[in-house]
């Protein structure tokens, strides 16, 4: 009898856990449909719970919003997009520039390194545009999260975004 009702018991354990499991996961799907998570420079879209992040004008997200189709080789982070959702991305730097991206600004990590721009100026739509740099440009090392080297075509801009939450 003993052994029945530890049966029952473990029984009814899993049934709750796998009603409680079911229910997050609609309600986390249905939290994020139709939520727009682009930002400046990047692209963004949400399929079977997973955030795939593209940078703005590239050949990746022209596909993709033309015809719904992703990158054979892409990369993936458990759980690190906004509601813990997973990302996907064609690199590693898109989403790194996509979770460093602050309101205001324009983020784009290269070689290690954080481009920041201020969003809506010339520098950032050149960025945008053509993936082109500023020739004169300022360096914080270590100034960035993680210790990143920070660049931006001027001081003020690298000031206001460590100010930024």
């Amino acid at each position: 009898m003993i052994r029945l009702r530890s049966i029952v018991s473990m029984l009814m354990l899993v049934l709750v856990a796998v009603v409680t499991v079911g229910c997050a996961a609609k309600d986390l799907d249905a939290a994020n449909h139709g939520k727009n998570y682009d930002r400046p420079g990047y692209v963004t879209a949400v399929e079977d719970g997973r955030l795939w992040v593209f940078s703005a004008g590239s050949k990746e997200a022209k596909a993709y919003i033309a015809s719904k189709s992703k990158p054979a080789k892409h990369v993936v982070r458990p759980g690190a997009g906004p509601n813990r959702m997973t990302l996907r991305s064609p690199e590693f730097e898109i989403m790194d520039g996509y979770l460093m991206s602050k309101p205001g600004f324009v983020t784009a990590v290269q070689d290690g390194r954080l481009w920041v721009f201020k969003e809506g100026s010339k520098e950032a739509d050149a960025y945008i545009a053509a993936k082109s740099k500023p020739a004169k440009h300022v360096v914080r090392p270590g100034a960035g999260p993680n210790g990143m080297t920070i660049r931006s075509p001027e001081f003020d801009i690298i000031t206001a975004y460590l100010a930024t939450k």
